[in-house]
């Protein structure tokens, strides 16, 4: 199994749309086979879905997400647990012994800031 964390620093992410970095886990028989950071290359909002989906993630673990991402997510075959904070590594372990939970945690519209374009075709962030 393969779990991407939106990471920020050495934290989860409160916005998975924004962040930049995932830190990418391979589970199996329940330890961490691999970990490693992997940059998003610029690849935010609207694009993200696929490009976990082109990492073959399985989970995303992420602190708020809108509702457009989410959808994306599930129509790549992506579970999702948000409402997450916290240390990365503390997380994994929670994640490994079952007691990570989703609190379906949203993002919270225009209260973020938004540092790109809508142009012509609208935001695809999920947040509107």
């Amino acid at each position: 199994m393969k779990i991407a964390i939106a990471t920020e620093g050495t934290n989860v992410s409160g916005h998975f749309g924004k962040c930049e970095n995932f830190t990418m886990v391979e589970i199996e028989n329940s330890s961490v086979k691999s970990k490693a950071v992997v940059s998003t290359l610029g690849n935010q909002h609207g694009l993200l879905p696929g490009f976990l989906a082109s990492h073959h993630v399985d989970v995303v673990i992420a602190g708020g997400m809108g509702e457009g991402a989410r959808q994306n997510l599930v129509s790549n075959g992506i579970e999702i647990i948000s409402g997450v904070s916290g240390n990365i590594d503390e997380v994994i372990k929670v994640f490994m012994s079952g007691d990570l939970k989703s609190s379906n945690a949203g993002c919270s519209g225009h209260g973020h800031s938004h540092e790109h374009s809508h142009g012509e075709g609208g935001c695809s962030c999920g947040c509107h």
